[in-house]
């Protein structure tokens, strides 16, 4: 597959995703890896009553981004991943910052791995749209092989055009997709996908991202959590990445526009919780 960034946004146009084989080194998707298991290990497997329901029977972590700033960096750090994702999110209206810099915000971080259940067919754009113009995407980094047998994702080509939520009669047409340990897979939010059951005693770990545009709800209060430790080792478009350059302001006397640059960034986060 090309390293051109606009094949990737064809093939997500046209079908809905696309896979970028061998992104991340060996070593990097080793060390990924170790540390998600141990960071499983100490939190424990999390009580399903209190799961959404998407993710019960599945080995969740949530909120990685405040464990470490390795997590967000598989996918800042990666130029093609960025270069794709400003292709999708960024917005041309979104002036204080230059469009070949992101404006485009991330919604979570999460680590998640196949139980021996499915995961029906579903949207994570919350609400279905035909239009051309993706507004949420994933981006998976694969750290265990996805096969068929250890529960893969599924997914029914070009159904982010579809303009309907899923149809579980869809699971007929979907495509199974494999992937190497070391992939990245990006899919428009508004396709539909799953995952078939982990038929396996082997674990099937990924680290998922999902981006959103800038106006777009953020899964945890992140600008407002975020250790400080974190935010110290964050580069100006990092921080604009997790939502720091697009916090509503209290009122119009703090700041009349949604919009900010870098040139607004402040020293620390609590200083984003201060009058002025």
């Amino acid at each position: 597959m090309s390293r051109d960034p606009k094949t990737h946004l064809t093939a997500i146009a046209e079908r809905g995703y696309t896979v970028l084989p061998g992104e991340v080194p060996r070593p990097q998707v080793e060390a990924i890896l170790a540390s998600m298991r141990r960071l499983h290990a100490e939190r424990g497997q999390a009580d399903d009553a209190d799961q959404p329901m998407l993710n019960r029977g599945h080995a969740i972590l949530y909120n990685m981004q405040r464990e470490d700033v390795l997590y967000p960096r598989m996918f800042t750090g990666n130029a093609l991943v960025m270069d794709v994702l400003k292709g999708l999110l960024n917005d041309v209206w979104y002036k204080p910052i230059p469009q070949d810099q992101p404006n485009f915000i991330m919604r979570s971080i999460i680590g998640r791995s196949s139980g021996p259940g499915p995961l029906p067919l579903h949207i994570d754009s919350f609400i279905p749209s035909g239009g051309a113009l993706c507004f949420i995407c994933q981006a998976a980094v694969v750290l265990e092989d996805q096969t068929v047998e250890r529960g893969c994702t599924v997914v029914v080509p070009g159904s982010h055009l579809s303009d309907r939520y899923a149809d579980q009669a869809a699971m007929a047409d979907a495509v199974p997709l494999e992937a190497k340990a070391g992939d990245v897979v990006i899919w428009d939010s508004r396709l539909w996908h799953g995952a078939l059951g982990n038929s396996t005693a082997l674990s099937r770990w990924s680290l998922i991202a999902t981006f959103a545009r800038w106006w777009i709800k953020q899964n945890y209060d992140m600008t407002g959590t975020l250790p400080q430790h974190i935010y110290e080792q964050l580069t100006d478009d990092e921080k604009a990445v997790f939502g720091f350059c697009s916090i509503p302001p209290r009122d119009e006397r703090e700041r009349a526009d949604m919009k900010c640059g870098h040139t607004d960034l402040r020293p620390t986060v609590a200083d984003y919780r201060r009058a002025g």
